[in-house]
């Protein structure tokens, strides 16, 4: 579970996020399915399997040289999954928090 906080410094902080380095597909892959694992499931009345809870996975490219810290980064790509972001009109329990 991770939870967000802000300093004194009125910066967001993100405690219990982790980074991983990699450089094979197949570890990214292990990553992605231990999360998806971790992650909480329900049924609604758009989907017998929904997700009830938030996921992101960002993949930062970097290229390897002499910058400090691993490398130059040239790329960052984010993907998000947000739970229960079904439409209204696609469920059968409108009236139904989850």
């Amino acid at each position: 579970k991770l939870l967000m906080r802000e300093d004194g410094r009125q910066q967001v902080c993100i405690v219990g996020l982790q980074e991983f380095e990699v450089s094979d597909v197949q570890i990214v892959r292990e990553y992605i399915e231990k999360g998806n694992a971790a992650r909480s499931t329900g049924s609604t009345g758009a989907n017998e399997e929904s997700s009830r809870s938030h996921a992101i996975l960002q993949l930062a490219v970097k290229r390897h040289g002499n910058e400090s810290k691993g490398g130059k980064l040239v790329g960052k790509i984010s993907f998000i999954d947000l739970a229960g972001s079904e439409r209204g009109a696609d469920t059968t329990d409108n009236d139904r928090q989850t």
